[in-house]
């Protein structure tokens, strides 16, 4: 048993001092809803000054750097998403109508809504 508790102080130690400097990707749930898709981005505790969205053509960025909350003393353990920069690129199979992008932070979760602008694939024409 004594070796199995080494290892889990050395993973500790390992996560304590990368606290910060590690990146976490949250979770996303995508929807597509008629005309736009809707994405549902699980970041608790972030605060809302400290995230940033990108929009590509078909793709969508977020961005946040880790919030350090103001319990003072030395920490324990640190595994808050919080605790760490954020960053997750998800790709999408459809263009993006990026200036119709619109985002909003409430209770933890971003939700982000994008217009499509049409598929991405192939296309076989008929000749006329």
């Amino acid at each position: 048993m004594e070796p199995i508790k080494k290892i889990e102080e050395g993973l500790k130690e390992l996560y304590d001092s990368n606290a910060g400097k590690v990146e976490r990707q949250p979770d996303v749930d995508i929807y597509d809803v008629g005309e736009n898709l809707v994405f549902y981005i699980d970041m608790p505790g972030v605060r809302k000054d400290s995230i940033k969205v990108r929009v590509y053509d078909k793709a969508v960025e977020v961005l946040a750097s880790a919030t350090q909350p103001d319990g003072g003393g030395k920490p324990i353990r640190r595994e808050r998403i919080s605790n760490f920069p954020i960053s997750r690129r998800i790709e999408v199979p459809y263009r993006l109508r990026v200036d119709s992008a619109k985002a909003v932070y409430r209770d933890g979760v971003l939700q982000i809504v994008v217009s499509k602008a049409g598929e991405y694939g192939v296309a076989e024409l008929k000749i006329d």
